[in-house]
């Protein structure tokens, strides 16, 4: 009975985390970037692993968007320290961008601080490359399908993929107290989409960062029609 339902469980993985391009993984190391960490709570559907948003907050109030330039708070053992300054630099680039184009569909970009201003600052704390050639075997095999997939059940990653994490938060711009701080890591699925790129995984979770904060800011300033980010 055991067996079958784990036979079960692996089947349902394997058919399920065939078509998303990332995953939530299961925890996150923090690096620092937050400095304290003890608002920090478990986050729930469509928030990051670890979470913090002020009460009483008048979001509907805030108009305009400071985009801090993203820096890099590596974990210590990270792949951040093997990669090249030109590869970092177009990590924070990449992010950067990504977060603009979400935020612009809600916000006005600026560059001075004011009452209808939040301040909106990320850390890249850690990323790695898939293997590329292992990920695509372990992707259509069905015996390391199969084994990636209990793998999943077991870590809360596949095999072979790439992974990123990430550190942000929202300050208000004029008294400088803080609104929303977060901590997410995010790995690859199984996908023969983007496989061929190692650092495709890492790309989708910026993509994935970028389109769940404006959902999560277009929802608490009570407006209708806010796009969920999507995973595929």
């Amino acid at each position: 009975m055991l067996h079958k339902k784990v036979t079960t469980l692996i089947i349902a993985a394997t058919f399920l985390l065939g078509c998303a391009r990332t995953y939530q993984a299961n925890s996150v190391e923090t690096a620092g970037f937050l400095g304290d960490y003890t608002l920090l709570k478990e986050g729930g559907d469509d928030e990051a692993l670890l979470t913090y948003w002020k009460n009483g907050v008048d979001w509907k109030s805030y108009k305009k968007i400071i985009l801090e330039p993203v820096e890099i708070k590596a974990l210590e053992n990270s792949e951040l320290a093997e990669i090249t300054h030109a590869q970092r630099h177009g990590l924070k680039e990449l992010l950067e961008i990504r977060l603009r184009d979400a935020l612009k569909q809600n916000f006005m970009f600026v560059n001075k601080p004011g009452s209808d201003t939040i301040r909106v600052q990320f850390a890249i704390t850690d990323v790695e490359t898939s293997i590329v050639l292992l990920d695509m075997f372990s992707s259509v095999y069905p015996s390391a399908r199969t084994l990636s997939a209990l793998k999943y059940l077991v870590t809360g990653t596949e095999s072979f993929v790439g992974k990123a994490s990430v550190e942000a938060k929202i300050l208000d711009s004029a008294t400088g107290n803080l609104l929303m701080a977060s901590a997410d890591a995010r790995a690859g699925g199984k996908t023969l989409v983007g496989s061929t790129n190692e650092w495709d995984d890492v790309e989708q979770a910026y993509f994935y960062w970028a389109s769940q904060l404006n959902f999560q800011l277009c929802q608490r300033q009570g407006k209708i029609l806010c796009a969920k980010p999507n995973t595929d």
